[in-house]
Formats: C-alpha cells, structure tokens, sequence
C-alpha cells in the first residue's frame, strides 16, 4: 500500500483546525480560571458567557468545514473573527488588568500555521488593534482595576514580538520550500507523468474517444494546489507541467463531456480568483496518432485559445488542423 503525502492546502486546514482545538480547551479553562477565587478583576459573566458561546460555535464550525475551505482569504478572515471575539473577552473579563491576553497569542501563530505572510501580517495588525481597543476604555478613564501603563506597553510588545517571530519563522519555511520545489525538474516530470496516462488510456479504452486536456488558469489564482485538489475531486487527476501554474489531465468520452470537464475546471480556477482562464483540448484518434502527438495537439489548441478576447476561453482542436472555439461562459 502506497500512503500519498499530505499536500500544502491540506497541510493548512490541519493547522487551523488544530488550532480551532485548542482553542476550545483554552476558552473552557478560561471559564474556570475567571470563577477562580483567585482571579481578580471584575468579570461581567453574562456578556462573557456570550462571546465564550461564540468562540465555542466558531471553533466547533472551523473544525467541521472541509479543507478545500481554507484558502488565504477565509483564513485571514478566521484570525481576524478570533482575534475580534478574543480581545471582547478581555474586554468583559477584566479589560486592562484581565489575565486573558494570552489567549491571543497563539493566533499569533496563524501565519506559521497557514504558511502565508499576507495572512500573518494581517492577523498581527488585527490582533494589537483589538486588544488595543479592549484596554482604551482603562487607558482613558483609569479605572480601579487598571493596570500601569507600562505593564500595558509590555504586554502589546510581547504580541507584537511573538507576532514578527512567527513572520520570520514563515518566511524562512516559504523560502526552503521554495528551494525545495526549484530543485525538482517539474516541467520534464509533469509532461511524461501526463503523456504517459495518455498511453495508458488510450491502451486501455480502444474504440472510445481519448482527450489531453490543458488548462492555464491564469497568474491571479489563489492557490494552485487548492485548484488541483478540487480538480481532481471534480474532473479527473491532473497534472502540474511546472509552466508557472499550468496543468492538464486525460479524459475518455466526445467532445461534450470534454467540453464540460474543461468548463468544471476553469470555473474551479475562477472561483480561486482566477481571471484570465483559457483551456485546450485534443482527441485520439481524431487529432492524433499517438500519445506524444495528441500532447502536442493539446498544446496547440491551448495556444490558440489566447486568441481569443474573452476573459476565458475553451479551444478544442479538430480533424485536418481545425479548431473548434468556445468562449467559456
């Protein structure tokens, strides 16, 4: 049995579901800790009882949602949710002299967890502007409870120091991954990997149409290895060529149902983001001879579909060099 490695976007959803865990153990103790006889400041239960409630439907639902969910945006949008709902109980536990504030720092770790720098910046900035907000009330009334103004700076600078750690240790995994993926020869591996499913589908479907598909999402997709994830789940498995974000996949079956794998494709690209989407397509043993040359057939027929002015295109090669054009709606 052959066990398949984890791929990056899958990788991400673990992250942040384990987090979504962990979470829900430390608000329980949180609930705990502030009916503590030795928990000082002034607690306004029901309104804690309320956000506790929330950030308890809040982890519960990430840890449910599938992991083609979590793309860079929603991720962004999750921290920022937690660091919102965290900082309200502060706020509601004691505000400035509230012992909660370390709740905050593991979403500090979103950026190492999701691998994206955009969304550690962005859950950085969220999280020192809500605590921020859950400690200008003290700050400007000076309330009984409050604590000194250094002991405030201190605290912001931790999370602000934690939150550059966690940058720093993010670029670090982007850049070896990125060394990682240069020393792979991607483009030679991906087109073999691809001509020889051809071979082996054409072998293996004699007297049924075969089709290479190629599909060029563009350069705005989000995430490439979510797209191929969900491509694979919706179409069939495809094929990085190593060609910025390129890929392609065999199909049996006429010109509608490869016309309709093609569609499914660049709307699954387009709901990542992508604009500018184009698609071409080739069959045996219309357009070709063999699996090499049906490969080149496809190559065509995504070249020709550049030709045409529409923000996303599908061009199917036909018999004698002919092309059949369809503007991908």
């Amino acid at each position: 049995m052959v066990s398949k490695a984890p791929t990056k976007s899958a990788r991400q959803a673990q992250g942040m579901k384990t987090l979504a865990l962990f979470y829900l153990i430390l608000v329980a103790a949180s609930v705990f800790l502030v009916h503590s006889p030795l928990y000082g400041p002034a607690v306004s239960y029901v309104l804690f009882y309320m956000v506790v409630a929330v950030l308890v439907t809040l982890s519960v639902a990430t840890i449910m949602l599938p992991q083609t969910q979590f793309s860079a945006g929603f991720t962004g949008g999750l921290c920022l949710t937690y660091a919102a709902m965290l900082s309200l109980a502060i706020f509601f536990s004691g505000g400035s002299s509230s012992e909660l504030y370390l709740l905050l720092v593991p979403l500090l770790f979103c950026a190492a967890l999701h691998g994206s720098r955009g969304v550690g910046v962005a859950t950085l900035v969220g999280t020192l502007f809500f605590f921020f907000l859950a400690v200008l009330p003290d700050l400007l009334g000076g309330g009984t409870d409050a604590v000194s103004t250094p002991v405030l700076l201190f605290r912001l600078g931790l999370l602000l120091s934690l939150g550059l750690l966690a940058l720093f240790a993010t670029s670090r995994l982007s850049g070896r991954g990125a060394l990682e993926h240069e020393s792979v020869p991607q483009p030679e591996d991906g087109g073999a990997t691809l001509l020889r499913r051809a071979e082996r589908e054409i072998q293996a479907h004699r007297g049924v149409p075969v089709a290479v598909v190629l599909i060029d999402p563009g350069a705005d997709v989000e995430d490439v290895d979510l797209l191929l994830e969900r491509v694979r789940a919706r179409v069939a498995p495809p094929v990085l060529l190593g060609e910025e974000s390129i890929f392609g996949f065999v199909v049996s079956g006429g010109e509608r149902e490869v016309e309709s794998a093609a569609r499914r494709s660049l709307a699954a690209a387009s709901s990542l983001g992508a604009t500018e989407t184009r698609a071409g397509a080739a069959f045996y043993p219309r357009d070709a001879r063999s699996a090499k040359e049906l490969l080149s057939a496809a190559g065509l027929a995504l070249e020709a579909a550049f030709e045409i002015d529409s923000p996303s295109a599908i061009v199917l090669s036909g018999r004698a060099g002919g092309q059949s054009y369809r503007a991908a709606r």
